[in-house]
């Protein structure tokens, strides 16, 4: 079964493939307003507003049991398809030193068997009804996917509420899924530059947060979980007051809440779990360091420290990071790869999570290349944004793409509930994500210049550069 690989660390594999960065915007240019002139050139993208958006009704209905669960239902019935997913308020900034990794074991030992259902069971049985099943860990919170034809939701949503509480923790079953999770943390890490890059970086940028360590976990700790601390975790973390359910698709909203009510009401509430206190302090001085792995294509990745996701800032630096890195047209692609061949890929992009996140600025690039001018022209373009406006048509293509990713999630009811789940834990909303494309209809260029000038300092950057080994020295003339 394959698992989602964290955003940052997916980020860095892409720019080790040399290509362009993921975003929570559409990398694809939107032509979306753009009118042709008589000689069949586009003239100036029109300024999006609110008129000219696109207005999905996303009548998401939002209930919660008696137990604490809480629980979200959008009726789609443009396909004959239902989705039943559960998200749980618990990532790898719950863990602590001693069992950093544990959240992402159990996103394993969720498919190893249960009270009434057998190991791997859960998923083979969803699949033979023509299911699909998945599940990823990030920082803030752990996700499980059930997409199911709709005639079989009841039986998604038995199978979630079984494995919610009546999980079956043997030592057998912690050491094999111990051992998986090793596995992947050696062939992810440990032997992938990016993937080490990536451990140097968060170990670098963050120094008292959780998010010091990547969901992935480390070997030391994996080694010396106990079936006494996963209990311990499951107990705390995998309660109905600390979940989210989202059923979406071609159901009926009434046969829903009846199915949720059996299946999950039964379920009792657990003491609130507890969260994080760790403050990350300011960064005051510019930390780098260089890796020096063999490699093919050295890259450097900076980052920014920004506020959380639901800070009021956020849309405007992602509307930086669109002007920065959404498309060919976008300035670190244009300065760096097609100007003045620096590199293969360069790009920026905002890390929001729950807690502060990053803001990223990155380039890969061919060994022949001079590391130092790489980074200088990454400074000079984050200089300009700091000291110089953008121009109209930059923020009008930037809040258009970004427009345009909103629109395109909606495509899939999968992807719709991933995204509510996702604006419920790490936005601290989900109706943060029903607002859609609105909220970057206020940002202004003096926005975007402002939130540049605040966080995208050289004080409160953090640098790693991949690079291939030095040459040894000469030896003794003879």
């Amino acid at each position: 079964m394959s698992r989602r690989i964290p955003s940052l660390l997916l980020l860095l594999l892409l720019v080790s493939l040399a290509l362009p960065p993921p975003s929570r915007a559409a990398t694809k240019e939107s032509k979306a307003g753009v009118a042709p002139t008589a000689a069949g050139k586009p003239a100036h993208a029109a300024p999006v507003t609110a008129a000219a958006l696109p207005s999905p009704k996303l009548d998401v209905k939002y209930w919660t049991l008696a137990n604490g669960l809480n629980v979200l239902f959008l009726a789609d019935h443009k396909a004959p398809i239902a989705t039943v997913q559960v998200f749980y308020h618990v990532g790898s900034k719950d863990e602590h030193v001693g069992i950093r990794g544990v959240a992402h074991m159990f996103e394993h030992m969720m498919f190893k068997g249960s009270e009434h259902v057998p190991p791997e069971e859960h998923a083979r049985l969803l699949k033979e009804v023509g299911g699909q099943v998945n599940a990823y860990t990030m920082e803030d919170l752990t996700a499980y996917h059930d997409t199911v034809p709709p005639s079989y939701d009841g039986f998604a949503l038995e199978l979630e509420a079984e494995r919610m509480r009546q999980l079956k923790l043997f030592q057998g079953t912690i050491d094999s899924e111990r051992h998986v999770v090793e596995e992947e943390k050696r062939l992810r890490v440990d032997n992938d530059p990016i993937g080490k890059a990536l451990e140097k970086f968060r170990a670098l940028a963050f120094v008292k947060h959780p998010y010091n360590w990547t969901p992935i976990g480390t070997i030391e700790d994996l080694e010396r979980v106990t079936p006494a601390d996963c209990q311990r975790f499951y107990d705390t973390y995998y309660q109905p007051n600390n979940a989210t359910l989202v059923v979406i698709g071609d159901v009926d909203e009434a046969a829903v809440r009846k199915l949720v009510e059996q299946h999950f009401g039964p379920i009792p509430k657990a003491p609130d779990p507890p969260r994080t206190t760790a403050v990350e302090p300011p960064q005051t001085a510019l930390r780098e360091e260089t890796l020096r792995i063999e490699v093919q294509i050295p890259v450097v990745v900076g980052g920014y420290h920004i506020p959380r996701a639901a800070d009021p800032d956020v849309p405007a630096l992602e509307v930086l990071a669109a002007v920065l890195s959404a498309g060919e047209s976008s300035r670190m692609h244009q300065r760096l790869v097609r100007r003045e061949h620096l590199a293969v890929a360069a790009g920026g992009v905002t890390e929001t999570l729950e807690q502060p996140g990053l803001f990223l600025v990155y380039a890969a690039y061919l060994p022949d290349r001079d590391a130092g001018r790489v980074q200088a022209v990454l400074a000079e373009e984050i200089a300009r944004v700091r000291d110089q406006p953008i121009g109209r048509d930059e923020l009008d293509k930037a809040k258009n793409q970004l427009a345009a990713g909103f629109v395109f999630g909606l495509q899939t009811v999968d992807g719709i509930a991933q995204a509510l789940g996702r604006a419920q834990y790490v936005e601290g909303d989900w109706k943060r994500f029903v607002e859609g494309a609105t909220r970057y209809l206020a940002v202004t260029a003096a926005d975007v210049q402002r939130v540049a000038k605040k966080y995208l300092v050289d004080t409160n950057l953090t640098r790693v550069t991949l690079a291939q080994p030095s040459p040894p020295p000469p030896g003794p003339k003879k």
